[in-house]
């Protein structure tokens, strides 16, 4: 039995601490305490481990620190001889083919001289990489395509509406409805009957050669149509009929009941 073992465990039981009490408050596991009290140092850690639990159960037990110590050293250095052991392991010494700046210096200097001749042989670099260059032809732009002739208006009578039914000679007029569409057309073509006290007249208009009005209208009304080429006008009363042609007026007559025909262009 040590003396340092037998100060810790006489200190410690005097006070009615247990090992594990005295282990929980120490933080020092419970067969380090063991170890410690009776002597065995063989079952304990390092020299440095050692002392830091000597210093912190002397001071849980109220004892000093460094008398204690002191009691180790003697007591482990007549039990525990130190021994002289030679280093093992041999300085280390710097390879000859540690790579320096001035080798990274050469090689990037070789691959920098490579890289220019490897390009000056496929006309990369230099002045017979401007020769090499072949100049791009330019397409010129496709023409537009030419504008396609517009179809022929067909000709769609305007009719002006009556407020009321109105006899005449021949027949009787029913008013229609008025369209108000117009095709846009270089021929204009408006016929007018005098309004008052007259029995109208009976129309055959033609456009572009063809019929499209043929019957008896009455005073104070008119039809328009539009043409492309040509129109023509045959009036039975043409007394009380005007023909109008993009915007200028004509009297087709003057004499009640004379058939006259008028033609556009003449």
């Amino acid at each position: 039995m040590s003396q340092l073992g037998e100060r810790l465990r006489a200190a410690r039981e005097s006070q009615g601490i247990s090992l594990s009490q005295a282990a929980a408050e120490t933080r020092i596991l419970q067969r380090y305490l063991v170890a410690l009290e009776d002597g065995d140092y063989q079952n304990l850690p390092g020299d440095v481990y050692v002392r830091g639990f000597i210093r912190n159960y002397a001071a849980f037990l109220g004892l000093s620190a460094d008398e204690l110590i002191d009691l180790y050293r003697y007591e482990r250095g007549r039990t525990d001889p130190i021994r002289i052991v030679p280093a093992t392991s041999n300085p280390r010494v710097r390879g000859c083919i540690a790579p320096s700046l001035v080798g990274v210096f050469f090689v990037v200097l070789a691959l920098v001289g490579v890289t220019y001749l490897v390009l000056s042989a496929t006309n990369r670099i230099g002045e017979n990489a401007q020769l090499a260059t072949i100049p791009t032809a330019t397409i010129p732009p496709a023409p537009s395509p030419l504008p396609t002739a517009l179809p022929e208006a067909t000709p769609v009578p305007i009719i002006i509406p009556a407020t009321a039914t109105v006899a005449v000679a021949g027949g009787v007029i029913e008013p229609s409805p008025t369209s108000t569409q117009e095709p846009e057309a270089p021929i204009v073509l408006e016929v007018r009957i005098d309004p008052g006290d007259n029995p109208g007249s009976w129309l055959e208009i033609k456009t572009d050669g063809e019929s499209v009005f043929r019957r008896v209208l009455a005073p104070g009304r008119s039809v328009r149509f539009t043409a492309r080429r040509s129109v023509s006008v045959r009036a039975g009363n043409a007394a009380v009929v005007t023909v109008v042609i993009n915007d200028q007026e004509r009297r087709l007559g003057t004499r009640p009941g004379e058939v006259v025909t008028f033609e556009w262009p003449p």
